[in-house]
């Protein structure tokens, strides 16, 4: 029950964001503070990213949809730095993250990634296409651009300016978040957003205490990035998420009526 109880879950929320979306879509680049920016994309479902302009190259957190959104995207940061693009962030394995890697490579940025994160790339991408393909036909049958630098687990880049961590599995096994220290600012990725979305591939049981982990942490927050609809939101986002999951595996034991 509860397999399917996800699966429609998750045809519902692509069903709505393909409906929300525009017919060709848009990408925007906006600063936030310090190194930060924001990458709000609509191009499939609502999506965001974000880029780190640092002293000498820029990171780039979350790789876009296709070649083609990630080619829009460094469009828009060469509008606002010459510094060289250096290294694009695999937070997960899915397409969303994930798609634009061979753009990125083709411009001679390198695509980093844990080992997690490339192990469920190599074995699920395919699933990955065909599923996001299901809510968005239109969507590109890519083949797999894996990552050129694995890391063994949480790893830094930008001289510390820019770390990223994994706490458990959550929307994914493999999701990590990213934290901006000095900007005081955590990229959510899928993990964090206003609304649940898509569990199709979420581990339920270890979700809340990925989220229990995060809110422990200590971390310094003032701005969370989410992953999906809405970009910015305070650290409260993390306990509204939190709630989210306890109601719904609250609907998910109630009794069928």
């Amino acid at each position: 029950m509860r397999k399917i109880f996800k699966f429609i879950g998750a045809m519902l929320c692509l069903a709505w964001a393909a409906g929300a979306c525009a017919a060709q879509g848009s990408l925007g680049l906006k600063h936030l503070k310090g190194g930060v920016y924001v990458v709000e994309d609509d191009y499939y479902a609502k999506e965001n990213s974000a880029v780190y302009i640092g002293a000498e190259h820029v990171t780039v957190v979350g790789a876009t949809w296709t070649p083609d959104t990630a080619r829009e995207l460094a469009r828009q940061i060469r509008a606002v730095t010459d510094k060289p693009i250096a290294e694009v962030i695999n937070p997960n394995y899915h397409t969303d993250r994930a798609g634009g890697n061979a753009y990125w490579k083709s411009i001679g940025a390198r695509v980093v990634a844990t080992r997690q994160t490339a192990d469920e790339m190599s074995r699920g991408w395919d699933d990955i296409v065909a599923f996001t393909r299901q809510g968005f036909p239109d969507y590109p049958a890519l083949p797999v651009s894996m990552p050129d630098q694995l890391f063994p687990g949480d790893f830094e880049l930008q001289g510390g300016k820019v770390k990223a961590f994994h706490l458990g599995a959550a929307h994914t096994r493999d999701g990590i978040f990213v934290y901006f220290p000095e900007e005081k600012v955590l990229y959510g990725n899928c993990i964090l957003k206003q609304e649940l979305g898509n569990l199709h591939y979420a581990d339920l049981n270890e979700y809340p205490k990925t989220l229990d982990r995060l809110a422990l942490s200590g971390l310094d927050i003032d701005t969370i990035i989410a992953g999906h609809l809405d970009a910015l939101h305070g650290p409260e986002l993390i306990d509204h998420y939190r709630q989210l999951l306890k109601r719904q595996a609250s609907d998910a034991a109630a009794p069928a009526r």
